[in-house]
């Protein structure tokens, strides 16, 4: 008896498994971050033995200290009283897990700039997907170190670890050998289970009570842990030891969840009867920036940007949007913002619907200030108001952009020492400045005018200068100042100004460039001349 022949469903091969996308997990451990968070606005949590103290019990418990407090022998967990024992002059501010919490996730959106991959780990760490985005950045070393500088920019101190998986990546950035601490890519269980066994098992994110009973029966690192069976683990400690071995070696995956972006920060308001009156748009937005600003206090911000939308009976719409020079929340001062520009606001036939959403949103922190409305600095809180209220109303009249105020840059050059900072921005401690014991012009000349002047030496003082055809002698002169370019620039020249006075007082701040020892650079105009040949140019007149 014949049998049939297979059909070709029944000889089809089993589908094949989707191949898994490789990932590379960085782990950004910041391991004094709760005082280094408060060290930002608190300068004594950098240069004093200083804690952030929580209540446990009715005590007053350490809940983080900072390396100059942890040296001394104070730690988290210990209470406040031991801790006054060993420093007496101990600095101690209220901890707030909470804003402990925001701030982080406040740090991960940052970190959106390396990759979109981005999720917080805990209170102090944060996990990094960045396989695919490392080519941008010129690989994974160079990511690292782009990474690192930025964070120690902000005052931070940084562990890093980098490997397949979150859970090695997080023992090796707490427990690992070296900084950054690599596990190289595709290393597979056995490459991870090598660069793990020697590491405690508190290494795999278990809880203190499993980690002190593995502990307690001599399993303290985690290579013995992976010799046991999952079974007899499972029935003496439970489920969590399998589970974070599992995950740290990649036979479990744990993924990474990216950050959801912010929640849009809008109000709205519908209404029964279309509204066609100025009276009732005005009245309207006043409402709706009640909620707004209701709002924005609860999560502790205040608005940059701000869009108004009114949609019109006849599917129209018309839209207003302004601006602020510093996070706000006020509702008077944005409704000044406001109306200024209500009134192009063309109802038409009705407005059935408006919607108030602010854009951009800062935190903002509100100042603390006595009853004389001085703040604890002495500044008077008015003044900087009232500049800021001008400056808010000129930004949405003219545009932010063409407000600025003029700001010292590193550099001797002079077309190079301003530039030009927003008008509110603070001017930091390591800020440059303009020094105070150089004669300096009130009228510079971009680019400076070249002229031709009369010497005895090549190298000599100018004794008379053609300018515009006009000859003008030099009665005295003073100089030379050098001024050299900068040492990371080539292009920039040398150059050594002289002031001069001519016959009729009038006075000019000169400049010779070229010459033997000149830095390679072209001339701001006249390029025609050898390059080794001094060329003169006016750069600036005194009053």
């Amino acid at each position: 008896m014949s049998s049939e022949p297979a059909t070709p469903s029944a000889r089809r091969a089993p589908p094949r498994p989707a191949p898994r996308i490789p990932r590379r997990i960085l782990a950004v451990r910041l391991p004094w971050w709760p005082t280094e968070r408060l060290a930002r606005r608190r300068p004594e949590a950098r240069t004093r033995p200083f804690v952030a103290v929580g209540e446990n019990g009715g005590r007053a418990i350490v809940e983080a200290a900072n390396p100059l407090a942890t040296r001394a022998g104070v730690t988290p967990g210990m209470p406040l009283a031991d801790g006054r024992a060993i420093v007496p002059g101990l600095v101690v501010r209220p901890a707030d897990p909470a804003a402990d919490a925001r701030a982080l996730e406040r740090l991960a959106r940052w970190a959106g700039r390396f990759t979109p991959r981005v999720m917080p780990g805990g209170r102090d760490t944060l996990f990094l997907d960045i396989a695919g985005c490392d080519r941008l950045f010129g690989g994974e070393e160079a990511l690292t170190a782009s990474l690192r500088a930025a964070l120690e920019d902000f005052g931070l101190t940084v562990r890093l670890a980098l490997a397949d998986t979150p859970g090695a990546a997080w023992a090796l950035a707490r427990h690992g050998a070296g900084d950054p601490a690599v596990v190289p890519a595709g290393a597979g269980p056995s490459g991870l289970g090598d660069a793990l066994s020697q590491l405690p098992v508190a290494a795999l994110r278990l809880s203190a009570g499993v980690a002190a009973a593995l502990a307690s029966f001599g399993l303290d690192r985690i290579h013995a842990l992976s010799v046991m069976e999952s079974v007899e683990l499972v029935r003496r400690f439970g489920t969590e030891p399998v589970r974070r071995l599992r995950q740290a070696l990649g036979f479990l995956d744990e993924p990474i969840a990216p950050l959801r972006p912010p929640p849009p920060r809008e109000v709205r308001r519908a209404f029964a009867e279309p509204v066609s009156t100025a009276a009732g748009i005005r009245a309207a937005v006043d409402g709706l920036l009640d909620d707004l600003c209701l709002a924005l206090s609860r999560s502790g911000e205040g608005a940059r940007r701000l869009r108004l939308v009114c949609h019109r009976t006849d599917g129209d719409r018309r839209t207003l949007a302004v601006g602020t020079s510093r996070p706000l929340r006020g509702k008077r001062r944005l409704m000044v913002l406001f109306a200024e520009k209500l009134d192009r606001v063309e109802p038409g036939f009705g407005i059935d619907e408006i919607v108030l959403a602010a854009d951009a949103a800062e935190t903002l922190d509100e100042p603390q200030t006595d009853w004389s409305g001085e703040t604890a600095g002495g500044c008077r809180t008015g003044g900087e108001e009232g500049l800021a209220d001008l400056l808010d109303r000129l930004g949405n009249r003219f545009g932010f952009g063409s407000i600025a105020r003029p700001a010292p840059r590193r550099s001797w050059l002079p077309e190079r020492a301003a530039g030009r900072r927003a008008p509110l921005a603070d001017r930091g401690d390591g800020a440059a400045s303009w020094p105070s014991d150089r004669r300096r012009p009130l009228r510079l000349f971009s680019p400076p005018e070249p002229v031709e002047a009369v010497t005895l030496e090549p190298a000599g003082r100018p004794l008379g200068l053609r300018r515009r055809g006009r000859l003008h002698r030099v009665s005295a002169s003073e100089g030379p100042e050098r001024l050299e370019c900068e040492w990371w620039r080539e292009d920039a020249p040398r150059r050594d100004y002289y002031l001069a006075e001519d016959e009729a007082g009038r006075r000019y701040w000169l400049f010779r460039e070229g010459g033997g020892d000149s830095c390679a650079g072209p001339a701001p105009e006249d390029a025609s001349r050898s390059e080794g040949m001094s060329r003169w140019f006016l750069h600036g007149l005194f009053a």
